[in-house]
């Protein structure tokens, strides 16, 4: 038999230890382990109900589920983050190192710079770099544990529990702030967090603000007069995963506060009464005799923005299901709807508009042709840039194409050509070749395209 030096190449793609790994199948199976390699045929599986490791062929699997990892240096010393919104319906993070009439170049962390299509990106927005108050966790020292003996434990850089109990400890909260973290659970999740606390030494303080997350509801408390904030309900998120990046951010200036779960608007409160929470305290509190571990926390100052897509988001849930949903818009947008911003137009972040082309970015700094004159400012004070729709395209499909979702949020779909040496290396009209690092992939899927019918 005659085997192809390709196959040798990719008899092996080899993880990291990965303790909370989870394959899907076709058939609805679902086995939590390791993923010990992977070829464009086959993943190696090992497993505690497994004797020995199993091989499972990719045309059977439905998604993999991975620990991923990212380069938190680099993302925290950005000036400046942009969002790409492809016309595939994919989203992509970076560093904006270039765009010109045909290619928008981003800087990633995870495959370098990669060269996009300017006719395959439905739009561009920018956030400014985000000052990081704390990233971890790097053990428990300095926090708080209270409820059951050892509720809370630190293993392999997470928080685990499996009793009831809480887990705090005291920041200084500025204005606006973002506080992100991975959350894993077995069966349903059920888990809550209590922010602005005034006492670290229950797991039920009598002041700060209570979110409650079980199932694919979340609901949100005021404990100083028990007073509950709505419940926000979403459907598609939350199962069967068993798995989550959650994202809350709040600002105290304009009493709002907003929860993304993967990167997806889940609810939206306002009228808070955030400025007249005066704890610093944040909780991780576990409910009883349900598993869940907490990991890559992040806290961060935010900016308050929150782009028109999002507010479409809430508006097509509501629409969609308008028996589940109790949903307010709430939070404080540009005055400009982008829709109304002509091609040549884009809006900045102090809410000032400006016409212009974009003629060239040279590290931190953008230099762009007004009718008047040639101004340069940082990237960072831009929120979006328009692109003329006209252009846009959607790429082709093809055989072997796998829906990505990586650490820091990005969702990508590209044609698995290759896996050796801890990358991943894939086609897509998009952006054309890349090589991904194999450790900043949270989740991966395959067989996405349906199969045609046969005549």
């Amino acid at each position: 038999m005659k085997i192809s030096l390709l196959y040798i190449l990719l008899t092996s793609l080899c993880f990291a230890a990965q303790d909370a790994a989870t394959v899907r199948f076709a058939n609805g199976d679902k086995l939590s382990g390791s993923a010990i390699a992977l070829n464009l045929e086959m993943l190696t599986w090992e497993s505690e109900t497994l004797k020995e490791q199993a091989q499972f062929k990719l045309n059977q699997i439905l998604d993999l589920s991975l620990p991923a990892e990212f380069d938190a240096k680099v993302i925290d010393a950005a000036s400046h983050q942009a969002l790409l919104e492809l016309t595939n319906g994919d989203s992509v993070k970076g560093l904006l190192t270039g765009l010109n009439d045909q290619e928008i170049r981003l800087k990633t962390w995870y495959a370098g710079e990669m060269v996009f299509r300017k006719t395959n990106v439905k739009s561009i927005s920018i956030s400014r770099g985000s000052k990081i108050i704390y990233r971890g966790p790097d053990g428990i020292d300095g926090w708080k544990l209270s409820g059951e003996e050892n509720s809370w434990k630190f293993s392999n850089g997470e928080f685990v529990s499996s009793k009831l109990g809480s887990l705090a400890r005291d920041f200084d909260f500025p204005e606006a702030a973002q506080i992100s973290y991975d959350v894993s659970w077995r069966g349903t999740l059920r888990s809550k967090i209590v922010l602005f606390s005034t006492d670290l030494t229950t797991s039920n303080p009598r002041k700060g603000y209570e979110i409650i997350f079980h199932g694919s509801m979340v609901q949100l408390r005021r404990l100083s007069d028990s007073a509950w904030l709505y419940s926000k309900t979403n459907p598609r998120r939350m199962q069967p995963n068993e798995k989550a990046r959650i994202d809350i951010r709040y600002s105290r200036k304009s009493n709002q506060m907003m929860i993304l779960v993967d990167e997806e608007i889940f609810g939206m409160w306002d009228n808070l009464e955030l400025d007249e929470a005066t704890g610093e305290g944040l909780h991780f509190v576990s409910m009883e005799n349900n598993e869940t571990a907490v990991s890559n926390i992040a806290i961060s100052h935010w900016d308050g923005y929150v782009d028109e897509s999002a507010m479409e988001e809430i508006e097509l849930r509501v629409q969609r299901f308008p028996g589940h949903l109790q949903m307010q818009r709430g939070m404080e947008r540009p005055n400009l709807d982008e829709k109304e911003l002509p091609d040549s137009r884009m809006s900045l972040s102090n809410g000032d508009t400006l016409e212009g082309e974009v003629l060239a970015i040279d590290g931190d700094m953008i230099k762009i042709k007004t009718p008047f004159t040639e101004v340069s400012f940082p990237v960072h004070r831009i929120n979006n840039i328009t692109l003329k729709k006209a252009s846009s395209e959607t790429p082709k499909l093809y055989n072997g194409d796998v829906r990505t979702i990586l650490a820091d949020g990005s969702k990508l779909v590209f044609r698995l050509d290759e896996v050796k040496e801890g990358k991943l290396i894939g086609f897509s009209q998009n952006f054309g070749r890349a090589e991904f690092v194999q450790s900043a992939f949270k989740r991966i899927e395959f067989n996405i395209h349906p199969k045609p019918k046969a005549n």
